[in-house]
């Protein structure tokens, strides 16, 4: 190549350099695609074989699916038997269903064999001694479904002692009622024993600790333990590094219509009320604040899941689908509240217990017949209107002690999702011709009952339902 060729070449590069430096930098409010938080979880072996439960899932739209449907004592029953994978011909129906709907799996491994827990009983803590023979059969697990599964969570509900429930039962039952961090230390020990075995089997799958069942930020019943210090005890163990995503339940009790059982602030009005978050903010966004609080005291950011969440009657599934019918309701205002309010405080996903009904406690989004109940109207509407949206923002059109409501910003329109603080109707004024539609819970078009005033304003009546304002920005 001549020099003058090489002239002429560096010249072109150093103004491509020159042009590409001299760009301004992304704006904040340039789109910045967020993956959408919409969750619920099946029943084992379910959506793989109830095709009504399938064309349901397809209805709703969610993005994530978890599955509580690997367990290792049904794998490897015995410490020198091979894999049966046969085991999993269910888990793998509801993997392939999930894949076909459009959904992200997430699995929980749970099951341990009593060959390898600390008591005699799969919903135990592995033994130290036990940790390889457990690593190993992840490194299998993971190898087998690298493809398929990305998101691999380690127990369900691990901050429960084994001595608090029946013996085999579905939690994860890592805690120890007297140990000073609740058998969280032993947990970690264990997630830096798999770690590297996943890595191993698949660099890009992620671990996911098992959802917390974080029943209160202060247990004072002595005999009881401390189990809200078992994700702390996570991090005194170093394992920081091994694990990505930290996961919690959510569960207030009903307790009456037009009541917002999420905030869980006592009610003197309420016999039964639920305040076990209320001083915090509430079930969602109290227990996002507790978790984020103790990873800054050990200067660790991790992404956080509510990947199981439900508003439950005191009473078990029979008695509550008959005898409570303002309860299913209630369940609609509190789904959209929810997923709102943890949207908003960057929960990344929000998952739902169950879709199939009738649910634990009542809490399914369908009932016995799998036809939707008022929260998988409201659920599926919330996914069709939010679809697409890139950030969120809080809003309140400058009455924050009555109106609640976030901003679901979009590509061409911004969708406000507002309600009233209580049961008092309140009003926000806005132009006319900014309004595409407003809609409620359930996808009403409410348009027809806006007042327009001679001067082109809009009054819009806000009640303590949820109601969706999709406008010009």
């Amino acid at each position: 190549m001549q020099w003058s060729q090489r002239l002429i070449i560096l010249i072109i590069m150093a103004l491509l350099v020159t042009a590409c430096a001299s760009q301004p930098a992304a704006e904040p409010d340039e789109p910045v695609r967020t993956p959408p938080v919409f969750g619920v979880e099946t029943s084992r072996n379910v959506l793989g074989r109830s095709e009504v439960v399938q064309t349901r899932a397809a209805e709703l739209g969610v993005a994530w699916l978890r599955l509580n449907s690997v367990r290792w004592d049904e794998v490897q029953p015995t410490p020198d038997s091979d894999y049966d994978w046969s085991v999993l011909s269910g888990f793998e129906a509801d993997l392939q269903q999930a894949r076909e709907l459009g959904m992200e799996p997430t699995v929980i491994i749970r099951g341990s064999p009593h060959w390898a827990t600390v008591v005699p009983s799969n919903c135990a803590a592995v033994k130290e001694e036990s940790f390889p023979a457990f690593a190993a059969f992840i490194e299998a697990l993971v190898t087998r479904y690298r493809d398929e599964v990305q998101y691999w969570e380690f127990g369900n509900e691990p901050d429960a002692d084994p001595r608090l429930v029946a013996i085999d039962q579905v939690y994860g039952c890592w805690g120890d009622i007297d140990d000073p961090y609740y058998g969280g230390e032993h947990y970690g020990r264990m997630l830096q024993a798999v770690a590297p075995a996943v890595r191993r089997a698949n660099p890009n799958a992620q671990i996911v600790i098992g959802g917390l069942m974080l029943d209160r930020p202060e247990t004072t019943d002595p005999t009881k333990g401390k189990p809200e210090r078992f994700f702390e005890g996570i991090l005194r163990s170093g394992a920081a590094d091994s694990f990505d995503i930290v996961a919690f339940h959510s569960y207030p009790f009903f307790a009456r219509p037009g009541y917002d059982h999420d905030l869980g602030l006592f009610d003197p009005e309420i016999i039964v009320f639920d305040d076990r978050w209320g001083s915090l903010g509430g079930f969602s966004v109290g227990k996002v604040k507790f978790l984020r609080e103790v990873m800054d005291r050990y200067s660790v950011e991790k992404p956080l899941w509510l990947n199981e969440a439900g508003l439950v009657c005191h009473s078990r599934d029979d008695q509550c689908d008959p005898e409570l019918p303002e309860h299913f309701q209630a369940q609609a205002d509190h789904i959209v509240r929810l997923v709102a309010r943890a949207a908003a405080h960057d929960v990344r996903m929000v998952t739902w217990y169950t879709l199939n009904g009738p649910g634990w406690r009542g809490a399914g989004l369908l009932d016995r017949s799998q036809e939707p109940r008022p929260a998988f109207v409201a659920y599926r509407h919330m996914i069709a209107t939010l679809q697409g949206y890139r950030r969120i923002e809080p809003v309140d059109y400058g009455q924050p002690d009555t109106i609640e409501g976030y901003r679901f910003l979009k590509d061409a329109t911004v969708v406000d999702l507002l309600w009233s603080r209580s049961t008092m109707n309140q009003t926000v004024t806005l132009p006319a011709d900014q309004v595409v539609s407003v809609t409620t819970l359930d996808g009403t078009e409410l348009s027809p009952s806006l007042v327009a005033t001679s001067d082109g304003l809009i009054e819009l009546p806000i009640g303590f339902d949820p109601i969706y304002l999709e406008r010009l920005p």
